[in-house]
């Protein structure tokens, strides 16, 4: 791999990664449509490019992330204390709880083995269009919700189970994670801005566990430093992207519609099943 390919693959995974188009889609279609090898077939290359989008939610919620990471170890005593009532606990203490219980579908979709469904539909470039256009849809059904009263610092159980199991659907290519969760957490009654926040922050587990379930292949490759630099270049390019896409995401969610995207989504989705259809 050159650096120009690393730095493409890079732009791809950070800015569709955040923006509700499906990083995985794109990916995925790049393959079959365009013949470009995918970043999963460099040993411990999708490592780096997660740590670059992680590090963009970092920089953007650091603030938040640092209250989850204390609340992780002072929610469960004040839970035991009081019968598990999230109103006991403080507003990073609640957003710890959120994370965890947010995280839950996604464990059980990967024990289920919803990884190889995934690897078997990137195959299929006309699935994965279907995908995107469903992905659009969902994206116009978020615009229509209405009376939205949930906060991030009023979420419930249920709220969390709620845009956890629409995260687990965006295991497969073409369904948008955070178009699926702010969607998610949308129909469950959560202002737009504050479910947009919420699925950033549940997003870190997500991709710490794609990192640490991946960081073997970077360990048994044992990459020469050409190969470390062509993979940082690719790194950057994500965080930086990443950046650009989570501040882009955040201002829509304020001041405009996510339908933008959806119309993005039905002519790239469209393309697809008629490419994959048609050979």
């Amino acid at each position: 791999m050159d650096i120009l390919s690393a730095v493409l693959f890079g732009i791809i995974q950070g800015a569709a990664e955040f923006l509700p188009v499906s990083s995985s889609a794109h990916l995925a279609l790049c393959h079959s449509l365009l013949g470009l090898i995918t970043p999963d077939c460099y040993p411990g290359f999708d490592v780096l490019l997660h740590l670059g989008t992680l590090a963009a939610v970092i920089i953007v919620y650091g603030k938040d992330l640092c209250g989850v990471a204390k609340g992780l170890f002072t929610a469960p005593k004040k839970l035991l204390k009081n019968r598990f009532r999230l109103d006991a606990l403080e507003n990073s203490e609640r957003l710890a709880v959120f994370a965890v219980v947010a995280t839950l579908p996604t464990v059980a979709a990967a024990l289920l083995g919803m990884d190889d469904l995934s690897d078997t539909l990137a195959l299929y470039p006309a699935a994965v269009g279907a995908l995107l256009i469903i992905n659009g849809v969902m994206l116009i059904i978020a615009d229509l919700c209405k009376k939205q009263t949930v906060t991030a610092e009023t979420v419930q159980y249920r709220h969390a189970a709620g845009m956890g199991l629409f995260q687990a659907l965006a295991t497969v290519p073409g369904i948008s994670r955070s178009g699926a969760t702010v969607t998610g957490g949308m129909l469950c009654g959560i202002k737009r801005q504050d479910a947009v926040k919420l699925s950033f922050i549940m997003s870190v587990p997500a991709i710490l566990g794609a990192c640490v379930l991946k960081a073997p292949e970077l360990i048994r490759a044992q990459p020469d430093m050409q190969t470390l630099l062509v993979y940082g270049a690719g790194c950057a390019a994500a965080a930086v992207f990443g950046l650009l896409a989570i501040k882009l995401l955040v201002f829509v969610s304020g001041n405009s519609k996510f339908r933008y995207f959806s119309y993005y989504c039905f002519a790239i989705g469209a393309y697809a099943v008629f490419r994959g259809l048609n050979g």
